[in-house]
C-alpha cells in the first residue's frame, strides 16, 4: 500500500477503544498499531501510567488533564498498547493530540524509552524500535480523521511539542516521500528544565511578599494585549485566560511582571518590562506562581498540580532565563525540540 493510503480501522466493544492497522509510509516494512481511547479511560488507564514516568513525563501527564480538553474539542488518546493490555509492554508511546489549535502546539508524545533509566547511546535494537514507534506515530497521526473537531480538515502541518531528543533525532531521520518536499519544516532545540514545586523551601515558606512598590496579581483580560504583543510565541487570548498566571503591577495599575503555567505544566511566557529587569523580579513571579501551583492553589482553574513538577524549556545561552531555572532549583534533565512536520511529505 503507498503511503498516505487509508488505514482499516476496527472498534473495540469491550475495552471502548478503537485499534488502528497502520500502513507503511516509508522504507520501514515493520509498523506498530496504535490504541484510540475514549477521554475518560485514558484519564483512568494512562494517566497512572505516565505518573509512573515522572518527571521526565510532565508536559504529556499535565497535558492530558488540561480543563481545555473539553468534549467538544474531539482530543485525540491513544497509546501502543490496548486497555486490557497486561502486563503493559516494556517499550511503548502514548500520544496527545488536537489538531484544531491551528497554529499552536497540537501534539505531545511520550515514549518509555526517553526515560534516562536508558543510557545513551540506545542499543540498535532499541534504536530500531523507536524508528518503529516514531513512524507510526506519523501515520497513526495523518490517517486519523476526526470530522466532528473545530477547523476540521485539518491543515497538514502537525505542531509537535516538548518532543524529547531521542525521539526528535529519530524523527528527523526519516525520509520524505517527496525528495523535493521537506518532512521537517521547522525545528528548534531547547534545554528542558524541571523545576520541583513541593520542596520544602516552597512549601514552608509561604507566601512571599512582592519587593516594594509592587502588588501581585492573576493576570486579567485587560492585560492580555500586552503580553501577547511581547511574546516570540504566538498566543490566544481565549487559552491565556484560562490558565494560571501570576504578575506584577505598579501603584499605578501598569503590569511590569508575568508568567504563565501553560497547558502542559509548563513554565510560560516569563516576561518582565525592559525597564523593569535586573530587580529580581522574573525570579520571583516564577517561584510564587510554581509555589502556588504546587499547593493547589489554582485548583478553581482544574489545574490541581499534583504531578510535583513544572518545566521549563530554555534555549541554550539564554543565561537570564537559565538563572530564574536555577534559583528555582531546577535541573536540566533532557534536551526538547518543538517540532512542524507536513504530514503531506509522509
Amino acid at each position: 500500500m503507498a503511503p498516505g493510503e487509508a488505514m482499516t480501522s476496527g472498534g473495540n466493544s469491550e475495552s471502548g477503544s478503537t485499534a488502528t492497522s497502520l500502513v507503511p509510509s516509508s522504507t520501514l516494512s515493520e509498523t506498530i498499531q496504535f490504541y484510540s481511547y475514549p477521554q475518560a479511560l485514558a484519564l483512568e488507564l494512562l494517566l497512572p501510567i505516565l505518573r509512573l514516568q515522572l518527571p521526565i513525563s510532565n508536559p504529556i501527564y499535565n497535558r492530558f488533564q488540561a480543563p481545555h480538553n473539553t468534549p467538544d474539542r474531539h482530543c485525540l488518546f491513544a497509546a501502543t498498547f490496548p486497555p486490557n493490555s497486561q502486563p503493559i509492554p516494556e517499550i511503548y508511546t502514548i500520544v496527545f493530540s488536537d489538531r484544531s489549535r491551528r497554529n499552536e502546539t497540537q501534539i505531545w508524545a511520550f515514549n518509555s524509552l526517553s526515560n534516562p533509566i536508558y543510557r545513551d547511546p540506545l542499543s540498535p535494537a532499541q534504536t530500531k524500535l523507536l524508528q518503529i514507534h516514531v513512524s507510526s506515530l506519523l501515520t497513526f497521526l495523518k490517517n486519523t480523521v476526526i470530522p466532528e473537531a473545530p477547523g476540521h480538515p485539518f491543515d497538514p502541518t502537525l505542531f509537535l511539542g516538548c518532543f524529547h531528543s531521542r525521539i526528535t533525532s529519530t524523527l528527523v531521520s526519516l525520509p520524505s516521500r517527496d525528495p523535493s518536499r521537506p518532512l521537517i519544516s521547522y525545528n528548534s532545540a531547547w534545554n528542558h528544565f524541571i523545576v520541583p514545586t513541593k520542596t520544602p523551601s516552597l512549601l514552608e515558606s509561604g507566601p512571599i511578599p512582592p519587593p516594594e512598590p509592587f502588588t501581585v496579581t492573576r493576570v486579567l483580560a485587560s492585560h492580555l494585549p500586552l503580553v501577547i504583543s511581547t511574546s516570540s510565541i504566538p498566543r490566544s487570548a481565549a487559552n491565556l485566560m484560562l490558565q494560571p498566571s501570576l504578575g506584577l503591577l505598579t501603584p499605578d495599575g501598569s503590569l511590569v511582571a508575568w508568567a504563565f503555567i501553560g497547558l502542559d505544566g509548563s513554565l510560560a511566557t516569563l516576561y518582565v518590562m525592559p525597564e523593569y529587569r535586573g530587580k529580581g523580579l522574573a525570579t520571583y513571579v516564577a517561584r510564587e506562581l510554581a509555589r502556588k501551583l504546587g499547593e493547589g492553589g489554582f485548583a478553581d482553574m482544574g489545574y490541581s498540580g499534583d504531578s510535583g513538577f513544572v518545566h521549563g524549556d530554555v534555549f541554550e545561552g539564554n543565561t537570564a532565563s537559565e538563572r530564574v531555572m536555577k534559583a528555582l532549583e531546577g535541573r536540566i534533565v533532557a534536551e526538547v525540540s518543538y517540532t512542524r512536520v507536513d504530514s503531506d511529505a509522509w
